[in-house]
């Protein structure tokens, strides 16, 4: 990057030329104020006088209020000889000084050029008028030239400031979409076009999200081969432990084959549940198989599925019926498979003859499902990671309670599918998860 075009010039660049200007204004506006200046008349600006005398009309000085009355060009103001003091108080000024002198002046005062005074017939004649790049303001209107000063000041500024902030602006909600998962990062195209810091910078998170899209693909990529692989061998040896046990015919080793039963079995249910996740990672919004369903009566669907392990541990279920006639446009296999993740997790770590509160409400344009148990809840700087596939927060949620950290991933996948939410909050005591899923979702 060549130095004329990184930030750090620019910057400084655009402060000098702001400050300069700023100078080089107040300055203008001082010597425009603190002006005056008096020498003797030339031969031609004196008969420019006498010519004024000859052919105009003279302003007749009343009660210092000449400068309402003055014209654009040169103007003959004529004042009574022992009335000087009815004069604005510049002329007034020049008039004094150029009796002192004795003789016609010209002279600069505030922003006025004059020439004078002749007097005839009783009368003082003084030439005025305007500096030629003035005369657009009169002496009552000085005040805007600070003003626009400042205006125009603080537009550079704030060209400045937008110019870095909004770059800044599109780096930060890149960065947080790529916190969550999202690697779109069309809006940095525009900024890699830019030659200086901000540029550079837009271009490297750019590869930084392709790099971390590839890795994550391969990542998936790795989980749905091993998956695959391991389905042979996990069926081969579902297929050897049913011959085993029907050479077993005394039952001697039944022990040992329901432990190996249940070993095929928590490994299955493992590969499972990752070809399940992987399959919904490259599902997209368009693929859903939505219908429009009563949710109340799914509710009750899915609890009674339920019945025999929430009476085993003694659990006291109170539910909350959302109204009859709320229906939703969902995936409901999908949503099912979300709400038995959330209520298996509950009865699994509910503390036997606890509470179990399960509930279903709308809000607005959207309908909430939560499920909370009584059990230990999770430390509040896990709760954004339990949704992260293979997360285990502590010894009270682990592999011996039977999870593995991949059902709550797939409820996030689902809801997200659905343009949906879910939150985790700690109850004290327990944990409660809600699912927060539009109406109809709006792909």
């Amino acid at each position: 990057m060549r130095w004329y075009r990184s930030l750090f010039f620019k910057i400084f660049l655009w402060f000098w030329g702001v400050i300069f200007l700023a100078m080089w204004a107040a300055v203008l506006t001082n010597e425009w104020i603190e002006d005056d200046y008096f020498r003797p008349a030339t031969q031609p600006e004196t008969m420019h006088l006498v010519h004024l005398m000859d052919r105009e009309r003279p302003i007749v000085a009343e009660g210092r209020k000449l400068w309402r009355k003055i014209r654009p060009g040169w103007n003959l103001v004529a004042v009574p000889v022992d009335m000087i003091s009815q004069l604005p108080h510049d002329l007034e000024e020049f008039a004094d000084e150029a009796d002192d002198a004795d003789q016609i002046l010209w002279g600069q005062n505030d922003g006025w050029l004059m020439i004078g005074p002749l007097q005839r017939q009783g009368y003082l004649y003084i030439a005025v008028t305007r500096k030629e790049w003035q005369s657009v303001l009169n002496n009552e209107d000085r005040w805007l030239v600070p003003l626009a000063i400042v205006v125009v000041v603080t537009l550079l500024c704030f060209m400045l400031v937008w110019s870095l902030t909004r770059p800044i602006r599109r780096l930060q909600r890149t960065v947080r979409q790529l916190a969550q998962g999202n690697f779109d990062v069309s809006g940095l195209r525009r900024d890699l076009h830019r030659h200086d810091e901000i540029g550079m910078l837009a271009s490297e998170v750019v590869e930084m999200a392709d790099a971390l899209q590839r890795l994550l693909h391969s990542h998936q990529q790795l989980l749905r081969d091993v998956s695959h692989e391991l389905r042979s061998p996990l069926t081969r040896l579902q297929i050897a432990l049913g011959i085993a046990r029907k050479k077993d015919q005394q039952h001697v080793l039944a022990a040992e084959h329901d432990r190996i039963e249940r070993a095929v079995g928590q490994v299955d249910g493992l590969v499972g549940q990752i070809l399940d996740l992987a399959r919904l990672q490259q599902t997209d919004s368009q693929q859903l198989q939505t219908s429009r369903l009563g949710l109340g009566g799914q509710l009750q669907i899915w609890l009674q599925n339920a019945d025999v392990e929430i009476e085993e541990k003694e659990l006291q279920l109170i539910f909350r019926e959302p109204d009859d006639g709320l229906k939703c446009d969902w995936d409901w296999m999908l949503v099912e498979r979300a709400f038995d993740n959330l209520l298996r997790n509950a009865i699994r770590f509910a503390p036997a003859g606890s509470e179990l509160l399960i509930g279903a409400a709308i809000s607005g344009e959207s309908a909430e499902l939560w499920v909370q148990d009584q059990g230990p809840g999770v430390p509040e700087e896990e709760l954004l990671r339990i949704f992260d596939p293979f997360t285990q927060v502590d010894s009270a949620r682990d592999h011996a309670a039977g999870g593995y950290g991949i059902g709550l991933a797939l409820v996030k996948r689902i809801v997200e599918l659905h343009d949906g939410s879910v939150l985790a909050e700690n109850r004290f005591p327990g944990l409660r998860i809600t699912m927060r899923l539009p109406l109809r979702p709006q792909t």
